[in-house]
Formats: structure tokens, C-alpha cells, sequence
């Protein structure tokens, strides 16, 4: 009786450590979360830069950025841009959003 008491005590141990240890992983900040934080910023710098600000698809490095082009509740001179960084298995890593002054205007 002691054993099975002692068993299953220790399944309950090991299984909350296997969730403290992927909670901690999955929380923590990445080389790759960085990486592709920093290739958004560059993103949206070139993307204020650029005269035409169009939906794309841009593939950096191992990163797929999904930009998303839109007016700013329906006002002409505001851009709404948002950034999304997709890894090579298609998880968003980071995702960055900005509104800008059209320069089309």
C-alpha cells in the first residue's frame, strides 16, 4: 500500500515539474523572439520610408513577415500597419503595429 501511495505521489511531482519547466520555456525570450522583433522594427522603418504601403508577404532570413496595410478608422491620412513575424513552422513569434501619416496625401 505504502509503494502505490509513493508512486503515485511521485507521478504528481514530476508532472507538476514537467509543467513548471515548459511554462518557464515557453515564457522565457528567445534568440528568436529577439531576432524577429528586431526585423520587424527594420520593417516598419522601411515601410514609413516607402511611398506605396501595400499588403505583403516578406521572407527574412528564416522569418515570414505578414504586413497588413489599412486605413486608420476610415481616415485617409492615417495608415494602419501591422507586422507579423511567422517562424519556419508557421508560429507567430512577434507582431508589431503602427500608425503612420500617408504620404500620398
Amino acid at each position: 500500500m505504502e509503494v502505490l501511495i509513493a508512486m503515485i505521489l511521485m507521478i504528481v511531482v514530476f508532472g507538476i515539474a514537467m509543467m513548471i519547466f515548459t511554462n518557464v520555456l515557453n515564457s522565457s525570450l528567445s534568440v528568436k523572439k529577439i531576432r524577429a522583433q528586431a526585423i520587424l522594427q527594420e520593417t516598419l522603418i522601411n515601410a514609413e520610408k516607402a511611398d506605396t504601403n501595400l499588403s505583403q508577404s516578406i521572407s527574412v532570413d528564416d522569418f515570414r513577415i505578414e504586413q497588413e496595410v489599412k486605413p486608420y478608422n476610415g481616415n485617409a491620412a492615417l495608415i494602419d500597419i501591422h507586422l507579423t513575424a511567422f517562424d519556419q513552422n508557421q508560429q507567430k513569434i512577434a507582431q508589431l503595429e503602427k500608425v503612420i501619416l500617408s504620404k500620398n496625401d
